[in-house]
């Protein structure tokens, strides 16, 4: 078919705006970045990250062991289930020729639970001898002593420099070493070290009203009656 004069006009004019266009795209490209700004112009302005937490290390209260210190005491009751009018006061009693009895001896059933008086850690764990099965805690001063004797048996997961807490289970009560065969007690004494590195060796404190806080000042007070 012969190209007509309407079909070169239609032609020259698609022509001349595919030649256009490449100026068409520069200069909307350039509008572009005018408006947007030059990636090399552009500021972060990302926020600073937050700080982390501090790092606890302590039980959740909801998750620490219940503990029963009675009114006006400082420490909690050794002995689960054992209450301030129960205890009696047997620090200083004579226990053959001069010694004496410097800790207090807490009646209870045989297996009953024993507790950590006091928050510490376990110093050492021993067997034989008079106190029959032990434990020596040591609290967070690293000079104060709980001692606890005449165990029946040591509470699951005890050793040597574990980290426990006021009212855990930390054994049971026993008549090991001289308590004498059936004579089922704790044996409790609290002591200040001079030297941690002998831990054998203490002044030992009344732990009697320690103990039992407020009624054990009622009973001083009433000439112990």
């Amino acid at each position: 078919m012969t190209p007509t004069h309407g079909n070169a006009c239609v032609r020259a004019s698609m022509n001349a705006i595919v030649a256009r266009a490449p100026k068409a795209h520069t200069v909307l490209l350039s509008l572009l970045l005018a408006a947007c700004g030059s990636p090399a112009a552009t500021v972060r302005t990302d926020p600073a990250p937050s700080p982390l937490p501090e790092p606890r290390y302590e039980r959740p209260a909801a998750d620490r062991p219940r503990a029963y210190v009675a009114p006006g005491a400082s420490l909690t009751i050794p002995v689960m289930g054992i209450r301030p009018e129960q205890l009696r006061d047997s620090y200083e009693d004579p226990r053959g020729g001069a010694r004496l009895h410097h800790a207090i001896d807490i009646m209870a059933p045989a297996g009953s639970p024993v507790v950590a008086a006091a928050d510490g850690s376990i110093l050492k764990l021993r067997t034989g001898g008079n106190g029959g099965i032990t434990i020596y805690q040591i609290a967070p001063d690293g000079r104060t002593l709980y001692y606890y004797a005449h165990l029946q048996r040591y509470a699951a997961g005890m050793r040597e420099g574990l980290p426990i807490q006021r009212g855990q289970v930390i054994a049971y009560v026993g008549d090991t070493g001289n308590a004498g065969a059936g004579n089922y007690h704790l044996h409790f004494s609290v002591g200040r070290l001079t030297d941690p590195r002998r831990w054998w060796e203490s002044e030992n404190t009344n732990p009697y009203p320690l103990l039992a806080g407020d009624y054990a000042r009622a009973r001083v007070a009433t000439g112990g009656r």
